[in-house]
């Protein structure tokens, strides 16, 4: 899908245009989920390995709400003031009163200047925040979000400009995206906040849909895709890697090979190269045992792809013989 930004107050919002997101009865059982989540009010929390597109669905989620986009992407140096907000800079105002002449009144005022932050303008504004790896960002930074999805109330540090409360925007929308808190620079979230949040895991997306995104995506043919995705995952099971996904690498291949017009088989050794370099380098394997590997699920799914050849065309000749009988 594509994104747009546009001038919200001051402050950067996201506008998303529907594209080319692939929908197949898997993706659209959680969308649909998510999405009867967030119409009653809920926050939506999805989490799952890195490259299940946790971030692309919630992106599809939020365009379906309908309205502007506030996106965060958690940092471990973020504030509190990163997502509330902090007073920046000062206004000057000086009243110079000479009405009577030989009287001269004169009043000098300065006061800082309030800036909203992310999610205190989507509060405010009714928006639709996408906070991704949320857990990324420190859980005592993350408390602000406490009173805003329950109480619905955001509470603001002390300033002569605004009002310490600001009641949440009944519009207000919250989806989160994180990684299992195994993965380096992720941190434990607070209970208190996981209970407020509706959590959906995010499973490597089955066969059919890693195949039908790599045809859309990339343009190559759905044989070719089927045979990307199957050697991948064939050799993410037999390294050890089944705790990540292994579209990222599927798309990866599949764009390199289509835009080079590089004949996905086998026995080419374009797309070997391809596939070593891209591979390899996700695997605690050494290279020669990656090679071994790598090499013998080649061969296997040679031998399939042969047998599968082999058998259309006995159905062909076997419906050519029945029409002329």
């Amino acid at each position: 899908m594509a994104i747009t930004t546009a001038n919200h107050k001051k402050r950067a919002v996201l506008r998303v245009r529907p594209g080319q997101f692939v929908v197949t009865p898997a993706i659209e059982q959680v969308a649909i989920r998510a999405l009867r989540y967030l119409t009653s009010g809920f926050a939506v929390h999805l989490r799952g390995p890195a490259g299940t597109g946790k971030t692309t669905l919630a992106m599809h989620l939020a365009n379906c709400l309908e309205r502007p986009i506030m996106l965060i992407f958690g940092d471990d140096e973020f504030k509190s003031s990163d997502l509330i907000g902090s007073e920046s800079g000062y206004t000057h105002k000086k009243l110079l009163d000479n009405y009577i002449h030989n009287v001269v009144k004169v009043e000098n005022e300065l006061k800082q200047n309030w800036v909203d932050s992310r999610l205190t303008l989507a509060c405010r504004e009714g928006l639709t925040l996408v906070y991704d790896e949320f857990n990324r960002s420190r859980p005592e930074v993350n408390n602000v979000l406490l009173s805003a999805l329950e109480e619905k109330i955001l509470t603001l540090p002390p300033s002569s400009n605004q009002p310490e409360y600001l009641h949440v925007n009944p519009q207000f929308r919250a989806i989160f995206t994180s990684n299992p808190e195994e993965y380096c620079g992720v941190h434990s979230t607070q209970d208190a906040l996981m209970d407020r949040l509706i959590t959906i895991k995010m499973p490597e997306p089955d066969e059919l849909t890693q195949t039908e995104i790599l045809v859309q995506k990339t343009g190559i043919n759905r044989g070719d895709a089927k045979l990307i995705v199957r050697l991948v995952k064939a050799f993410r099971l037999s390294t050890g890697g089944e705790k990540t996904s292994g579209l990222r690498s599927c798309l990866m291949i599949s764009k390199v090979c289509g835009e080079h017009e590089i004949r996905v088989s086998p026995e080419n050794s374009d797309f070997r190269e391809i596939c070593t370099d891209v591979l390899f380098n996700r695997t605690n394997f050494s290279v020669s045992e990656s090679t071994t590997i790598f090499l013998e699920l080649l061969n296997h799914l040679h031998v399939n792809a042969l047998e599968e050849s082999n058998n259309d065309a006995s159905k062909d000749d076997s419906l050519a013989i029945l029409k002329n009988q």
